[in-house]
């Protein structure tokens, strides 16, 4: 239901509607939603929304009108009311309070990275994968979605020598509360898999990818994000699609120092 919501923001998302397509009773549904988001129905869609479009507001230049749309309102004035509500200020003061400054050093720990200015534009095609879900800090999310992810993986015998790890950091943490972050282990399969437990069996999105090499700690993450939204989107009026980032890890922490750890990063572009 979480793949739902996140896919249809822009749409109506009723109660009864929501039920229907997971073929529960209101009455259940709704008890049975809170206690899987950990918030009511309503909080998490509103949240969603005005989370996405701060997101928006802070890497495009699309009309605020056109973002309120984007995101599921019927009316500008609905969306920033509500906008002014999560934030404090208006949507066109969040936009011009919050320009982005790039730098290749993360002042808290001083480790370089390297990234990748032009990308590769390749075409790729749908994958399908095991995945698990697990919300705060990133760094302790991410943690625990390999760490339970792998040992389906090893309970189950799929491991192979050419196995892909990939991930989705879905929030931005400027915006998004900590504990409300949401990460993603995605690990691709070959085989048929059914979903167990915490581990869900879902396709990632094919198509045209814009992909950049980083270099250095994960934690350096958000300084490759912000070159490729603030600067390199602008820069190639390039226009996304509705699908999530993908991280490519194509080493492993264990085996490599933090400065040398090399992540693809995949933005999905039309």
């Amino acid at each position: 239901m979480k793949e739902y919501i996140n896919a249809n923001l822009s749409e109506q998302l009723d109660i009864e509607k929501l039920a229907g397509i997971s073929n529960f009773s209101v009455f259940h549904f709704h008890r049975i939603i809170r206690a899987h988001l950990n918030e009511p129905l309503y909080a998490y869609i509103i949240r969603l929304r005005i989370e996405n479009a701060a997101h928006m507001l802070k890497h495009s230049n699309d009309p605020v009108s056109d973002i309120a749309y984007a995101v599921g309102y019927d009316t500008p004035a609905a969306f920033i009311n509500a906008f002014g509500k999560r934030f404090g200020i208006s949507p066109g003061e969040y936009r011009a309070g919050h320009a982005i400054v790039i730098t290749n050093e993360n002042s808290t720990n001083n480790k370089k990275i390297e990234i990748m200015k032009e990308p590769k534009i390749k075409e790729i095609k749908p994958q399908k994968v095991i995945y698990l879900q697990c919300k705060g800090e990133y760094s302790e999310s991410a943690k625990e979605a390999w760490e339970k992810l792998c040992e389906f993986m090893k309970k189950k015998k799929l491991w192979s020598f050419s196995t892909k790890f990939i991930g989705i950091s879905y929030d931005d943490p400027s915006v998004t509360d900590a504990s409300k972050l949401r990460y993603e282990a995605c690990i691709v399969i070959k085989k048929d898999v059914l979903p167990e437990g915490e581990i869900g069996v879902k396709e990632l999105a094919g198509g045209k990818y814009a992909i950049f090499r980083h270099t250095g700690p994960y934690e350096n993450f958000s300084a490759t994000y912000n070159y490729i939204f603030s600067q390199w989107l602008a820069k190639n009026k390039s226009e996304l699609r509705n699908v999530p980032c993908l991280e490519l890890y194509l080493n492993s922490p264990g085996k490599a120092k933090p400065e040398n750890l090399k992540t693809d990063i995949y933005v999905p572009i039309v």
